[in-house]
């Protein structure tokens, strides 16, 4: 009973990141309200969230598990990445996102960490999941390379500034911490949830409508399209799970 009560404070927590991203996305703001914001609206406090709700979920060592399988994973690819090209292609992080450890902003693996756990409790199945991540980063990747730049790709790619084979990269990383989550706990999947789909969504489109204001709106139109067809995917798993 505390459990689930604790996870309904964490859901409305989480729940709140989402207009004060599409704010901070947005608006200029100042003052008290400002810094609020600013802060519900951070990658730290979207990091914060997913421990909280992960440890509470799947329990403590299951939590455990999963972040240092994802935190390591995607920084080892990570750095393959920014030094070598490998797999996403070549780009280098600017001074947006704090301190780095070999080009890798710290807070790098721990949104991998983040965003890879609250789209697999959206959509349960890994490969569905990791499918599910490839389409964030097309929402998000050429905004955040391009007009808000705090990536950039040495070489201009075919999608709108970003290479066709870092959506590949974002599949193999996702792809590989996921099965060997599963290998390690033996866990094999999860029922979606609804809630977490909820959000998932509402995240996802906050980073479209931000695609939009920035004049990237085909971005966005594409993402909305690939939104739609991996919520049937979820909603028809959800009704074979019964």
């Amino acid at each position: 009973m505390v459990k689930s009560r604790i996870l309904i404070v964490v859901w409305i927590l989480a729940y709140l990141y989402i207009p004060c991203l599409i704010i901070g996305n947005t608006v200029q703001m100042s003052g008290v309200v400002g810094l609020v914001v600013g802060f519900i609206a951070s990658p730290l406090y979207l990091i914060i969230i997913y421990l909280a709700h992960s440890i509470m979920n799947m329990e403590a060592r299951r939590a455990f598990t999963f972040l240092v399988i994802t935190f390591l994973v995607s920084m080892a690819f990570e750095l393959l990445g920014v030094n070598y090209g490998i797999p996403f292609g070549k780009y280098y992080y600017t001074q947006g996102l704090g301190p780095k450890v070999y080009g890798v902003p710290i807070l790098i693996p721990l949104l991998w960490s983040s965003l890879g756990y609250f789209t697999l409790i959206a959509y349960g199945d890994y490969v569905l999941s990791a499918l599910g991540m490839v389409v964030l980063d097309v929402t998000f990747d050429p905004l955040l390379s391009g007009p808000i730049g705090l990536w950039h790709w040495v070489t201009r790619g075919q999608f709108f500034g970003v290479p066709l084979i870092n959506f590949l990269g974002w599949f193999v990383v996702s792809i590989t911490f996921y099965l060997i989550y599963a290998r390690v706990m033996r866990v094999w999947g999860y029922k979606p949830s609804i809630i977490a789909l909820l959000f998932y969504d509402l995240y996802d489109i906050d980073w479209a409508i931000t695609d939009a204001f920035y004049g990237l709106m085909p971005v966005a139109l594409i993402s909305t399209v690939l939104l739609i067809i991996f919520n049937t995917m979820v909603i028809l798993r959800l009704r074979r799970c019964g």
